[in-house]
């Protein structure tokens, strides 16, 4: 079983930790590919690219000979940064959090609220970069954010990858209150071509692990 087969089995959000060390791109591309393939005109996808780390993984993924040209149709929310990639329909600037959680709710109201989709994803990339210009209330209340949005909205499957080691830098509480929040917690491995299933409120899927 790959990520993709893990995550969509019981549709349900994810946190997918990484290291500097592992190769985002590879993993993101091969699961983003699996989910376009599979579900197609049936699914409402959106990717959250925070500060260019979409472009930095996509990338990653056209060294190792990934073809990427489909993302070109994929519906991109961008948080800051300077380089886009996929179908930007919107642009969030890095402002106070208040600020920033307004429009980054309507912007992504518009694109995942559509009608008759059987599925619903909203992968994010790069957030650790956004936690890190917060103060610590800010970064409370995104966490916190991120976990009502998880509960409130459960027809949108999140999937949120992120650099385990930056955001220890951010806060030493901040992980363990993302792994609370979710429901199912996945660890990439060896450079990110393997991942392990760290936690899972399905005892079935606990522990399981495999290539990307």
């Amino acid at each position: 079983m790959g990520i993709a087969d893990i995550i969509m089995e019981r549709r349900t959000s994810a946190l997918v930790e990484h290291t500097s060390e592992d190769i985002v791109g590879y993993a993101f591309v091969k699961f983003l590919r699996e989910i376009t393939e599979r579900y197609g005109d049936g699914m409402n996808l959106v990717v959250t690219d925070f500060v260019d780390a979409l472009p930095v993984y996509l990338y990653q993924a056209e060294l190792l000979g990934l073809d990427v040209g489909f993302i070109d149709r994929v519906s991109v929310i961008k948080v800051g940064g300077k380089i886009s990639a996929g179908n930007v329909l919107h642009k969030v600037p890095i402002s106070p959090y208040p600020v920033y959680k307004t429009r980054y709710d309507e912007a992504l109201s518009k694109i995942i609220a559509g009608e008759g989709s059987e599925v619903r994803i909203n992968v994010q990339l790069g957030i650790e970069m956004v936690m890190n210009l917060f103060n610590r209330k800010e970064l409370i209340e995104q966490i916190h954010d991120i976990g009502r949005q998880i509960i409130q909205s459960r027809d949108v499957i999140n999937v949120v990858f992120v650099n385990v080691e930056a955001v220890e830098k951010a806060s030493s509480e901040a992980l363990p209150l993302l792994r609370v929040m979710f429901p199912m917690v996945l660890q990439l491995r060896e450079g990110g071509e393997k991942f392990i299933v760290r936690k899972s409120v399905f005892r079935r899927l606990r522990g399981i692990s495999g290539e990307v």
